[in-house]
């Protein structure tokens, strides 16, 4: 048969919940307070006990045999045997703390561990008070509570706090708690070494002022800030310099958080403080640097820009451009139209072609442009830049300059009338050298004229008349005339002054009109003429007058090379075409050759001739590249030199788009 307590176990077993209300509902009132108060120690993991005077305990409750894993049956153990399951490092600790009890009969409240007979390890608070009844000593009663699990808890929370609190100390930034009135209340270690070795965490608490470590310069504004931002209770920054223990001070951005209750009230404030000394001084420098930019681009009248690809939009306008082009800053980046409306219509397809190139060819682009600013001012500009390409080896932005070449463009202006100036001056001196020659050239004509009118008077005062031969008489006087006339027409031409004026001209033609004006100097110095000139060649755009002046210039310097020299004294003029669509111009003679350095014959005052200017083929070059040609020298063999003057016979028009 089965005992009671037999039949109460197996009833748990079988049904925990159920059986508890049976068994509770079965038993008398003390049997269920002994039963209540041991489920609630199973609950608790908290056992009880009794220890007589003589230290010997009289009761062990049935949860603290589970505690300790000892068999009920056995019965509550001795000291000793206690002691023997208590935890070597803690049991010196737990046997005198027992003694004490005994002998002084007080209480105790004492955590200990304890070896388990399978070998765990729990941790078990041991709580004890001495029994006294009508003053008489009984013994103490305690209990002991299982907080293995509240020990393991506590150990990873320091565990847990230690690690953050390294982590903490660790990270680059300052981190500090704040009480809701601002007092200081913790600082990393970071934030402590800082300022100074021997900086603690209470005497941090203890330097309640900002003043202790703020710059002067920022005190009021950082105070004020930052009672703004506590008062608010919303979460802010501040930037403010710092001392360090050198003494330095350096920029920190301080970024303030508060924790708040569920009622909202603030509770802490969590702050940190990031070093941006470093950031502030490369602000300073770019700023510096921009400022150094900005006046070399004022000083330079250049402006910069940056134009999106995709969006086809500017992004990036500087100062200077927008003075350049007479907008304001104010008013935002304008549109590639608006600019382009600014533009000369000429110019148009230049702009278009450019960057439709830049994009196309990934090359860098540089044109130039006429610009007119809102209040009427028209300005030149050249404008330079270069594509910007991505990882895909897209172009994605055209970054250029454009600089004001306006007073350029007038001193440019100036010089080409200073150069036609000078160059009427050296037309007017060479023809003045001429002046015997070209008498000679006008007398010849005007004689043949004379003796052409006489010899006409003599056949119409014959008898009878011959009036056949008086009008041949009188058509070769004219042609005489018209022959004297030319010669002083194409005189006055170079002696003309006047804004150079382009028109299409026969190179073949110019070449022939100067042998006629210079056969008096050919003829003075025995200087024979050959020309070979090329039939079929294409047209010049080009100021007659001025090429004209070039010709006799070569035709003059090629004379005065062979006036002093002994032997065949040759002129060769020749005229070609060039494979790269060019006008050939060649002047050569058998004279004394080109100097030992013959680059230096085109500098301005060089000259090998005593009484000679050195303007000439200075100002025949300037003329040649003015109409976008080359002037060359060379030596020939034997002797002698060589001219060539090169013009182009192709002038290109801009395709412009409305």
């Amino acid at each position: 048969m089965t005992t009671k307590r037999e039949e109460d176990e197996l009833l748990r077993s079988a049904a925990p919940q159920t059986a508890n209300s049976i068994l509770i509902a079965r038993r008398p009132a003390e049997q269920r307070s002994e039963f209540y108060l041991a489920e609630g120690q199973r609950l608790a993991h908290m056992g009880s006990w009794a220890l007589s005077p003589a230290g010997r305990f009289d009761y062990w409750s049935p949860e603290l045999f589970q505690i300790y894993g000892l068999d009920p049956a056995k019965g509550a153990p001795t000291l000793d045997e206690y002691l023997a399951g208590v935890h070597p490092q803690d049991r010196a600790v737990i046997a005198e703390c027992l003694e004490r009890m005994l002998r002084d009969r007080t209480g105790c409240d004492v955590k200990q561990r304890i070896v388990r007979p399978d070998g765990e390890v729990r941790h078990v608070r041991w709580v004890g008070v001495p029994d006294v009844d009508d003053e008489i000593f009984r013994g103490f009663v305690g209990t002991a509570l299982d907080v293995t699990d509240q020990e393991h808890l506590i150990r990873e929370l320091r565990k847990s706090e230690a690690e953050l609190r390294q982590l903490i100390d660790i990270v680059p930034d300052f981190i500090f708690i704040l009480a809701p009135d601002g007092t200081r209340l913790y600082a990393n270690k970071r934030l402590l070494d800082y300022h100074g070795a021997g900086v603690s965490l209470e005497t941090y608490r203890d330097a309640t002022t900002i003043a202790d470590y703020c710059h002067p310069d920022d005190l009021e504004q950082f105070v004020h800030e930052r009672r703004q931002g506590l008062v608010r209770g919303a979460p802010f920054e501040i930037e403010g310099r710092q001392r360090g223990h050198d003494g330095n001070h350096r920029w920190f951005l301080f970024r303030y958080n508060p924790l708040r209750d569920e009622d909202g009230r603030i509770l802490r404030w969590y702050g940190t403080a990031t070093d941006i000394d470093d950031r502030k001084r490369t602000e300073q420098t770019l700023r510096r640097i921009e400022a150094y930019l900005a006046e070399a681009q004022r000083l330079g009248r250049t402006g910069s820009f940056a134009w999106n690809v995709r969006r086809r939009e500017y992004v990036y306008w500087s100062a200077e451009l927008y003075r350049i082009f007479g907008r304001d800053p104010n008013e935002g980046l304008p549109s590639f139209q608006s600019a382009l409306d600014q533009f000369h219509p000429e110019d148009w397809s230049r702009v278009f072609e450019a960057r439709q190139k830049a994009i196309r060819e990934k090359t860098d682009y540089n044109y130039e442009i006429r610009l007119v600013t809102p209040n009427g001012d028209f300005k030149h500009l050249r404008v330079a830049g270069h594509p910007v390409v991505d990882d895909a080896g897209d172009v994605v932005e055209l970054i250029g300059a454009a600089m004001d070449i306006t007073a350029a463009k007038c001193a440019e202006e100036a010089l080409r009338q200073a150069q036609a100036d000078l160059a009427h001056v050296n037309r007017v001196t060479t023809m003045g050298e001429l002046t015997a020659s070209l008498g000679h050239e006008v007398n010849q004509p005007i004689a043949a004229a004379v003796t052409n009118a006489n010899a006409c008077l003599r056949w119409l005062t014959g008898d009878p008349p011959n009036l056949e031969e008086a009008r041949a008489s009188a058509l070769s006087m004219v042609k005489d005339g018209m022959r004297a006339a030319e010669i002083i027409s194409r005189i006055r031409l170079l002696f003309k002054k006047g804004a150079p004026q382009r028109e299409l001209a026969d190179a073949n033609e110019l070449i022939r009109e100067m042998i006629v004006l210079l056969r008096g100097e050919l003829t003075r110095y025995a200087v024979s003429v050959r020309t070979e000139l090329a039939a079929d060649l294409p047209q010049l755009m080009a100021d007659r007058v001025q090429v004209q002046q070039v010709l006799m210039n070569l035709i003059l310097n090629g004379i005065d090379a062979m006036k002093d020299v002994d032997g065949t004294r040759e002129l060769t003029i020749k005229s070609q075409r060039t494979d790269n669509e060019e006008l050939m111009l060649s002047v050569s003679d058998t004279g004394v050759g080109l100097p030992q350095q013959p680059d230096q014959i085109f500098n301005a005052f060089f000259t090998t001739k005593p009484h000679g200017t050195g303007m000439g083929l200075s100002i025949s070059r300037s003329i040649v590249e003015a109409h976008g040609g080359r002037l060359r020298a060379a030596d020939n063999s034997p002797r002698g030199a060589t001219f060539h003057l090169f013009l182009p016979t192709k002038v290109e028009a801009p395709e412009w788009r409305p």
